[in-house]
């Protein structure tokens, strides 16, 4: 489902012959790589087909809190500290940046920015898994907190819970208002951003590129891909090295219990939070539905995996239930083989980049993602953990 978003002049008017850059794609990471440019004075032509926000962002719960999908202590078994910690890192200062940038451009309320904690919850299947991963937060000096099952139990109000961690500076947005509110500072900053308009091919001339789109031609130095999966269209290594995972997503009336922050289980499996109006916005794939998500390149509303979301929350907070769900919606969610996004040039095609691929975590990687491209862009000093995205480790 993607949510309607309210028309905004800023983004409409002619599509310009000529730009530094052209960026693809109005999601959180687009919208996000189109302020960085503008902000460090490259000329920026951000085009979306459809609405800002309106696209895979619209479809996220909003966590917006450092790596969850591989839990902390895997990455350092198959990655060795020092590069876990640099993934965190990177994360942190993109989850702080952004929300540093709302709230100084009073936007704080508007994208819904709460601040007050990521947190990993456990129940007696995971402790020990999610008790290993805190300790290797610990030990590597990351920002974490554990919580007894009393703590838990009094911040979530749910049962069967034994403990989990709190990640400080973590949290949640809406994640379509962010990327529109993005969008704005861009604009502001001197983007140019147009909704509405198709990029249906993209071609090196001599000089630079041609981007073909429904309202004209538009020659430019260079093109930014961030429509994720979407991305294949371009490029037959990003349809090879980002795989289309369909994700399910609810909305429910308001009700106890009201959340601050952001709640997920053991590798992300069920994510929730609350939104200002108090409502719960619930979202996940289970781990037994692989053969209903895994490939599927058209969002769609799985009525049995809807309700085994729905049947794990009401039980788990019996306070909630039973849940009066008034929106129920499918998002594809692209993911690459070690859960990090592709963020820099394509391999073999200059003038041509990448951020997309997210693994289903965009939100607190997206807006440091954007500053690796714009630094890539300018020629200025790699930002501190980019080497890790860069697609060429997939070649």
């Amino acid at each position: 489902m993607t949510a309607s978003a309210p028309s905004d002049l800023r983004f409409s008017g002619e599509v310009p012959e000529r730009s530094d850059v052209v960026v693809v794609g109005g999601g959180m990471a687009g919208t996000a790589t189109a302020f960085h440019l503008a902000a460090a004075g490259v000329k920026t032509l951000l085009l979306e087909r459809h609405e800002i926000g309106g696209g895979t962002t619209s479809t996220a719960i909003g966590a917006l809190s450092p790596p969850m999908r591989q839990p902390f202590d895997e990455t350092v078994h198959f990655r060795g500290e020092e590069v876990a910690r640099r993934i965190w890192e990177l994360a942190l200062r993109s989850v702080k940046g952004l929300g540093e940038l709302l709230t100084s451009r009073g936007e704080a309320a508007a994208t819904e920015l709460d601040l007050s904690g990521g947190h990993v919850v456990t129940d007696a299947h995971t402790l020990h898994e999610v008790e290993q991963s805190c300790r290797c937060l610990e030990k590597a000096g990351l920002p974490v907190e554990w919580l007894s099952a009393e703590r838990v139990r009094a911040l979530a109000r749910g049962r069967g819970f034994l403990g989990g961690y709190r990640i400080e500076g973590g949290g949640c947005i809406a994640p379509g208002p962010t990327a529109r509110a993005l969008a704005r500072a861009a604009v502001d900053a001197g983007a140019r951003v147009r909704e509405g308009v198709d990029v249906t091919d993209v071609r090196r001339r001599e000089g630079g590129m041609e981007v073909d789109t429904g309202a004209g031609v538009v020659r430019a130095e260079m093109v930014v891909y961030a429509t994720h999966v979407d991305s294949r269209r371009f490029s037959s290594f990003l349809g090879d090295e980002i795989v289309p995972i369909r994700g399910q997503g609810m909305c429910a009336e308001p009700g106890a219990p009201v959340f601050r922050g952001s709640f997920a289980t053991h590798w992300k499996l069920n994510v929730w939070r609350s939104d200002s109006a108090g409502r719960l916005v619930l979202g996940g794939w289970r781990h037994d539905a692989w053969d209903r998500s895994y490939w599927k390149m058209r969002p769609e509303v799985d009525p049995h995996l809807q309700e085994n979301i729905q049947g794990w929350f009401e039980s788990t907070f019996p306070d909630a239930a039973p849940l009066k769900v008034d929106r129920r919606w499918s998002g594809i969610f692209g993911w690459t083989a070690d859960y990090l996004p592709l963020v820099g040039p394509l391999p073999g095609r200059t003038g041509e980049l990448v951020i997309a691929g997210f693994s289903g975590g965009g939100l607190p990687f997206a807006f440091e993602c954007g500053r690796v491209i714009e630094s890539i862009v300018s020629g200025r000093e790699a930002i501190p953990g980019s080497e890790l995205l860069n697609p060429r480790r997939f070649t």
